[in-house]
């Protein structure tokens, strides 16, 4: 028989299956890797290999950020993909280092930085808070489709907010999306 879903059926061929992974941007003595080289795709198994310690990680949710934020010296800046951000967050690496989650500031965004913090539990969120939301009023937009799952690994500020745009406090679905936040805001922080 035909098997029923593209991975069995890619493997029927003989085929290889597409690898999952991970887009980062790094300063190439972290990962051993020559000056200039700045930017890699690397299978999530390979980079789980890998025996490095960066001093600080950065997880972005969306591309034009990640492509955009700087890189601080010793450091990683890893692309989370949205919900992909499994990926990243999985490396064993980044259990022993300081570790920064900047979502977009919208139901989805809190419903991916909790899915983050399964991985790495002290993972810390930033530019995802009140104070920069009311900031950027003139920059919301309307999120399709909110959540309102239950998401106990939110720290009290973030369940605070998270509460308040699930319940509608500021308006009906707002969001503001991480690339509206204003570059010297975010810079600051």
């Amino acid at each position: 028989g035909v098997p029923a879903s593209a991975a069995g059926f890619t493997r029927a061929l003989g085929l290889a299956a597409k690898p999952q992974t991970v887009r980062l941007r790094f300063d190439p003595a972290v990962l051993g890797f020559p000056v200039g080289l700045t930017e890699a795709a690397v299978r999530v198994g390979e980079l789980q290999a890998l025996r490095v310690r960066p001093s600080r990680a950065l997880i972005v949710e969306n591309e034009i950020t990640y492509l955009s934020v700087p890189v601080p010296e010793g450091a990683v800046v890893l692309w989370g993909k949205g919900y992909d951000a499994d990926q990243p967050a999985s490396l064993a690496w980044l259990a022993d280092v300081p570790v920064l989650y900047w979502g977009d500031l919208d139901t989805h965004g809190f419903g991916i930085l909790h899915r983050v913090r399964a991985w790495l539990p002290h993972v810390e969120s930033v530019l995802m808070d009140r104070e920069t939301l009311l900031a950027h009023r003139e920059r919301w937009g309307s999120e399709s489709t909110p959540t309102n799952a239950a998401l106990p690994r939110l720290d009290v500020a973030e369940q605070a907010l998270y509460d308040d745009l699930v319940t509608d406090r500021f308006g009906p679905s707002i969001r503001l999306e991480q690339e509206r936040v204003d570059w010297d805001w975010a810079r600051a922080r």
